[in-house]
């Protein structure tokens, strides 16, 4: 049967995320680590499609489960390689030539699964060795650090024993071996052709595993003298640190649930805070952050948190991750920075301070924005013309890299009240028209044109006019009514937010003051409704109007009550963001306040809706 590469269709289960594709066709709730609704496979009432990310899907009801392709073969009716095709095309993946397996892709396949199983094979042989006399030393330091057993054994950790060959003995000592476990990145030699010889040596060894949980290469912490403090296996087939995180795949649901991801620099520091109940940790693998680690945080939280070393390297290791978040920052995208005092680490912060204390100090992490208005002030004098024209300057390339133009507005807005200069000197060009290349433009003629002191480009002001969204063309006020009348119980419930509401339908507002007024008389008495008329007759009618036109199921009626408020809140950002806009066109562009009041407005209702779509609703 013809069929793609392994490789591609690894590749491709890597990129996709599950959650967002199952969710174009159910709608989902967040319970716990998982997402539930309904399965659109069967016919039911209770939800029981149940959605892990980076695991897999389930109905509980049906039995039907699997993975992205499963999912689209089931739900389309696709063989596996159109699903193959759709989900490629999804994430835009170009397609390789589809072709029968020859011989030699089933060798590279096989070559790999026997690297896979020599490295498992590794794992617990350190393993062995860390239980072993030979380990005492290797013991007594983790015994030190305050690492308990069960965190020894959960996260597979080994020893490395003194002496060349152990793994070359272990394995058979032939040429074979030595190929294998020289491709596997666990034994080296001097030169091509020379004597090979163990890799790691006394050293206290970490499994690194990929997002399927395999062991693909390994890092190791010298305990005696000698250099380097830290060692990770060379990059192989299996193998690249800079696509991989170190505890990502046991990670990712504890993100999913917390909402956020901790990032942090070495294999103790992620132990210590795993220890402590912070699961949502991960660590670089000794190199600095790529736009590869970035997207794989991005597909499995909206919140990304740098915890880095208090010296000099880590504020550069943070600097790099605040180069690579820059132009995947959106409304409902955060980022925090998390600095130590100096010589102290999350390790050490944590096992004194508790997870309450380390998340104290996540409270009083700094943004983005002031980590780089910090960082790029340092040899700036901020109080000379000077200092804070050197700010603005050094800043620019950076602001540019935000992708998100409202984003980016308000950050240079940011940047202009800390250097204390009107917001048009500090925005980046590319705000600008394109004749607009100085603060006074030469006309055709020679004479100098004045140049407005704020000016918003017509492809601004489109997507200021853009919807964060579409919101469904229902009637949600009609709706939200329906329901209080359905479960009364929700006027009292829900009384504070109701009572700050107000419809743009002027009769539905009137009648939802009244069953606010009519408070507890109305909850006390539901049975009777809707025999007991309102006041008014004519508010009466409607009412019966609304309840025969509006079905709902009452046990999703919270859901689809609290979906109800957050549209309508949405609808009330959207028109006074076109009133604003309205108001701009007719007093021209050069108005800061009208324009950053309407940025802002767009930003709030991409962040609602934002809640909506995590929440389910």
């Amino acid at each position: 049967m013809p069929r793609y590469p392994d490789s591609f269709i690894d590749l491709i289960r890597e990129r996709v995320d599950l959650l967002e594709l199952v969710s174009r066709q159910v709608t989902l709730k967040r319970q716990g680590s998982s997402w539930l609704g309904l399965c659109p496979f069967h016919n039911e009432k209770t939800p029981s499609f149940n959605v892990r990310p980076g695991k897999g899907f389930k109905c509980f009801g049906c039995g039907v489960g699997g993975d992205a392709f499963e999912f689209l073969m089931k739900l389309k009716g696709f063989g596996f390689n159109e699903a193959v095709e759709e989900l490629a095309g999804m994430v835009g993946i170009p397609l390789p030539r589809i072709e029968q397996e020859d011989p030699q892709a089933i060798r590279q396949r096989e070559a790999r699964n026997r690297l896979l199983d020599l490295l498992s094979a590794t794992r617990e042989f350190y393993r062995e060795q860390l239980a072993a006399p030979v380990g005492e030393q290797a013991r007594h330091y983790l015994k030190e650090r305050g690492v308990k057993p069960e965190t020894i054994q959960r996260f597979g950790l080994g020893y490395a024993p003194l002496g060349w060959t152990h793994l070359l003995d272990r394995f058979g000592g032939g040429e074979a071996a030595g190929e294998l476990l020289e491709s596997a990145g666990l034994v080296t030699s001097k030169a091509p052709g020379e004597k090979r010889y163990d890799r790691f040596r006394n050293r206290l060894m970490f499994p690194i595993q990929d997002i399927k949980g395999r062991c693909v290469a390994f890092g190791g912490r010298i305990l005696g003298p000698g250099e380097p403090k830290y060692l990770n296996s060379p990059e192989t087939e299996l193998f690249q640190k800079g696509k991989l995180l170190y505890g990502l795949e046991a990670a990712q649901e504890a993100m999913q649930k917390a909402g956020s991801a901790l990032v942090v620099e070495g294999y103790m520091d992620r132990l210590a805070l795993v220890e402590h109940g912070l699961e949502n940790v991960v660590a670089t693998l000794g190199t600095a952050m790529t736009h590869e680690h970035v997207r794989l945080l991005w597909q499995r939280t909206r919140k990304i948190i740098f915890c880095f070393d208090g010296d000099a390297a880590g504020e550069k290791a943070a600097w790099r991750g605040l180069e690579m978040v820059l132009d995947g920052l959106e409304a409902d995208r955060h980022v925090i920075f998390l600095f130590f005092p100096s010589g102290e680490d999350p390790d050490q912060v944590v096992r004194r301070e508790g997870a309450k204390g380390f998340e104290e100090r996540i409270k009083r992490g700094i943004t983005p924005m002031e980590f780089m208005i910090r960082k790029l002030g340092v040899g700036l004098d901020p109080q000379t013309p000077e200092g804070r024209a050197g700010l603005v300057h050094r800043a620019r390339p950076l602001l540019e890299k935000v992708k998100d133009p409202l984003l980016r507005e308000l950050y240079t807005e940011t940047l202009s009240q800390r250097v204390h200069i009107p917001m048009h000197y500090a925005r980046v060009e590319t705000l600008r028209r394109p004749e607009e290349k100085s603060f006074r433009s030469q006309g055709s003629s020679g004479a100098k044109v004045p140049y407005k002191p704020y000016n918003v480009t017509s492809k601004v002001k489109q997507e200021l006019r853009q919807p964060a969204n579409k919101v469904a063309s229902r009637n949600h006020e009609q709706a939200l009514l329906a329901l209080l009348l359905r479960l009364p119980r929700l006027v009292k419930e829900r009384e504070e937010e109701l009572s700050r509401l107000e419809l743009e339908d002027r009769q539905l507002g009137g009648m939802l003051a009244e069953l606010i007024e009519m408070g507890h008389e109305y909850v006390e008495a539901p049975a009777s409704w809707p025999k007991k008329p309102f006041a008014n007759r004519e508010m009466s009618r409607m009412a019966d109007a609304i309840l025969a036109s509006e079905e709902m199921t009452l046990e999703l009626a919270e859901q689809e009550f609290d979906g109800c408020l957050i549209s309508i809140h949405i609808q009330a950002l959207r028109k006074e963001r076109m009133r604003l806009m309205r108001q701009m066109d007719l007093e021209g562009d050069d108005d800061a306040r009208l324009f950053k009041r309407c940025c802002a407005l767009k930003l709030e209702e991409e962040r609602v809706l934002g809640d909506k779509v995590a929440q389910g609703i």
